[in-house]
């Protein structure tokens, strides 16, 4: 029985080992429970949470349970709202008069990967105090942090003037107005990478005529209301590259070195990759060729190229992938990316490329 249980045990916290190595979240410190001061007045955020910082002159407020002042959970200058989780979180306006909006901003544990899949996550609540709701928040990416000179919208053109590379904003899925007071709402956002992004920023980047708004009636005809909302639970997850059928990629790390056709450590990952692609979309199947330099004779080169193929379709199979959806081929030095003749060039040939493609029905 306690061998039973030690194993149980040991499978337990080798699953949860695994999961959080695949959904590892990207955004330092995304629940705001690590703060250097316990906030004792508002527009504080920038020194009070870690890693987090307004991009703008807007003055975006951290709440926190230990605080004794306005800035205090679940009682605040806003109303009354718990935690999402935790202890903390932050609070801005999406919508306010004359276009007056409030961002926040923080650095990702790492740069993202061009051309692959993330997932974005965010939970949020609206204030009690709100004259009305929104269903308009969006993100965006940068190459570094923000600093800009504006207390209203950061449009895209006010982001295009600035040095610092960003990626146009996108906006949440919303199938209603965020007007839940007393909940939380989960919103997620997918996005395929640059290759730059290292930041990122939250917030309601539409002017307030381009905004969705719901009024309460709370004020007057010819006045502009306020919506202020409580930010939670921020994570950012990789989803995995974000591969097109019909489309032909070399493998990323599947570079062989000379004369030899085994998986170096790095190229298992790429692999793995594409095995959890089509693991998701059972109706594709996969080519895979092998390629080599130019170094050697064509029938030594046709044989190793097809021992690369093989080696990566076997790896596939190895992860679990029926030899049904593999098919493989070498072509040997014929299909060079690079035709000097330079080290550097070689390597790049001695490659493998992968297709993917729906079944066909006969």
């Amino acid at each position: 029985m306690q061998l039973r249980f030690i194993n149980i045990l040991t499978y337990t916290l080798f699953t949860l080992i695994c999961s959080s190595a695949v959904s590892q979240n990207l955004v330092h410190n995304g629940g705001f429970e690590d703060f250097v001061e316990c906030p004792v007045k508002m527009s504080n955020l920038n020194k009070d949470a870690e890693y987090w910082s307004a991009p703008t002159l807007g003055t975006t407020d951290y709440f926190n349970e230990c605080s004794r002042t306005k800035l205090g959970i679940p009682m605040n200058f806003k109303g009354k709202q718990e935690a999402y989780e935790g202890n903390a979180y932050a609070g801005l306006y999406l919508f306010a008069p004359k276009d007056y909006r409030e961002y926040i901003q923080v650095e990702l544990t790492e740069t993202l990967k061009k051309g692959h899949r993330y997932r974005l996550s965010l939970s949020l609540s609206l204030s009690e105090k709100s004259d009305g709701a929104v269903m308009d928040i969006g993100a965006i990416f940068a190459e570094y942090p923000l600093s800009i000179h504006t207390k209203r919208q950061l449009s895209n053109s006010v982001l295009a003037s600035e040095s610092t590379k960003t990626t146009h904003a996108k906006q949440f899925s919303a199938t209603g107005f965020y007007d839940d007071k007393t909940d939380w709402m989960q919103v997620n956002l997918d996005i395929v990478a640059k290759g730059f992004e290292k930041i990122l920023i939250l917030g309601n980047f539409k002017s307030n005529g381009g905004t969705q708004y719901l009024d309460f009636g709370k004020t007057a005809t010819s006045t502009e209301g306020y919506s202020y909302y409580y930010l939670d639970d921020i994570s950012l997850v990789y989803l995995g590259p974000d591969y097109k059928t019909n489309q032909s990629y070399v493998l990323n790390h599947v570079n062989f070195d000379f004369d030899r056709f085994e998986l170096e450590p790095k190229a298992k990952q790429s692999l793995k990759d594409v095995y959890q692609h089509l693991q998701k979309n059972p109706n594709l199947k996969v080519s895979i060729s092998g390629h080599t330099d130019d170094q050697g004779s064509e029938e030594y080169n046709d044989v190793l190229s097809q021992q690369r193929a093989k080696t990566v379709a076997k790896y596939l199979m190895r992860l679990g992938l029926p030899k049904s959806r593999i098919t493989s081929a070498g072509y040997g030095n014929k299909m060079p990316l690079d035709s000097t003749q330079s080290d550097k060039a070689r390597r790049k040939n001695r490659r493998v490329e992968f297709v993917m493609t729906e079944f066909v029905d006969e």
